[in-house]
């Protein structure tokens, strides 16, 4: 699945904790809901997105819909 969160509003957030090996591989925190392993990330990138694929993820529990994921860069 692909989820879009390129469009910061509340309740869909994230930001870009760590970059490495030149923005090939990232670490973010965010807010939205449904996000798995596996899954597409569609960031901000200048005027468009770019694509990520989420390596892993882990949720907290209060609140619930925060979370912690390593993604690595998956061009289309």
């Amino acid at each position: 699945m692909t989820h879009d969160i390129s469009k910061k509003s509340w309740g869909c957030n994230y930001n870009i904790m760590e970059l490495r090996d030149g923005g090939m591989s990232v670490d973010l925190v965010g807010w939205h809901s449904g996000i798995k392993n596996g899954d597409f990330l569609l960031l901000k990138q200048d005027d468009g997105t770019t694509r990520y694929l989420v390596e892993s993820i882990r949720y907290e529990s209060n609140p619930p819909d925060m979370w912690f994921a390593t993604a690595s860069f998956a061009p289309r």
